[in-house]
């Protein structure tokens, strides 16, 4: 039970109607006068959630963050978890004046998220305002964004690996951040939907769907990395040119793991189990063929090429944690429309 969750009395009027009364908080909070409607929505738990219907608009939520100087990396992770609890106005302050290396954390930040961006500024303190909105980016959306994103990305990787195009390879490390912008800003509206049930019947969603989003989200984002990963390799390179051998295995694999990433999204989308089964049987079966394959390449060892083996494997299973989801989905609904 919530701290703030108060037990009442059911009461019978006449001889028929049961009554229970309003908190006198909630409806001065409200405005509710006698006479006044509100809507009663029965939620999948059982629970009745009263709404008083055209709400006033809400004063912004405001987070303010204290800082001493050599707190820049405190400041930052700080900055994170401000913006995930849903905070429309972030002051960061000092008693000192504001230096230069938590300025460029500040506008670090600004950067690695969608949505605040500094309206004010003093010499000890930084005001950021969020302007995103849930409702024109609703999580959704923000996760197909990432599919198309990512899939590009890792194709480039390969490419630019292979080709040895360190201009590409350079491309597809600055894409990772808007694969975490995106990621940022799902996370951020799960935990939204989560403290305001309403928010999930305006952008179309509920509770559960929003939870797998999220973790769709997270399985992208770290494809997002090994495909940064795999172009960090070309671009920090110090290793000799590989065989026509290790880069037909590349290839190979890479083509089929991007493949299986592809039909995951289909599968989460559609909630084809079908689909999502021929994805982690597919998964299953790439990653012991990669295994052999590293294991035949033992005995000329390149720590590089093991590496990005790894990378793909690692695509080709958070394809198949993508699929799993599908399938929870799929049996949920179904769950829900035989009991309807």
């Amino acid at each position: 039970m919530h701290n703030n969750a108060e037990s009442r009395k059911v009461q019978k009027t006449g001889t028929s109607t049961i009554t229970v009364s309003l908190p006198k908080s909630w409806i001065d909070a409200n405005n509710i006068k006698a006479g006044d409607r509100v809507n009663m929505v029965v939620a999948d738990d059982g629970t009745l959630c009263i709404d008083a219907g055209e709400r006033k608009k809400a004063m912004p939520a405001k987070s303010i963050i204290e800082v001493d100087e050599g707190e820049a990396e405190h400041l930052g992770r700080k900055l994170i978890g401000a913006y995930l609890a849903g905070f429309n106005i972030i002051e960061v302050r000092s008693k000192e004046r504001i230096g230069l290396e938590m300025k460029h954390v500040i506008k670090a930040f600004s950067r690695l998220v969608i949505g605040p961006e500094v309206i004010e500024e003093t010499s000890n303190s930084i005001t950021l305002h969020d302007l995103s909105d849930p409702v024109e980016l609703p999580q959704k959306k923000c996760v197909r964004r990432m599919h198309l994103l990512v899939g590009a990305m890792y194709r480039d990787a390969i490419t630019s690996y292979l080709s040895e195009d360190p201009a590409l390879a350079e491309d597809v490390i600055d894409r990772d951040q808007d694969i975490d912008r995106l990621y940022w800003m799902t996370l951020k509206q799960f935990n939204l939907i989560q403290k305001d049930r309403k928010l999930a019947e305006i952008v179309g969603t509920n509770i559960y769907d929003s939870m797998s989003l999220m973790l769709v989200a997270r399985a992208i984002e770290r494809i997002g990395d090994h495909a940064e990963k795999i172009a960090k390799h070309l671009v920090e390179r110090q290793a000799q040119k590989i065989s026509q051998k290790e880069a037909d295995l590349i290839l190979k694999f890479s083509e089929e793991s991007v493949n299986i990433l592809m039909l995951a999204m289909e599968s989460f989308f559609s909630r084809d189990v079908n689909k999502a089964n021929e994805v982690i049987d597919s998964a299953d079966l790439l990653s012991e063929k990669i295994k052999k394959s590293a294991y035949s390449l033992q005995n000329n060892f390149n720590a590089e090429i093991m590496s990005i083996l790894d990378s793909i494997g690692r695509v080709a299973m958070y394809s198949a944690d993508i699929a799993e989801l599908a399938i929870n989905d799929a049996m949920r609904s179904a769950g829900e429309t035989a009991t309807n």
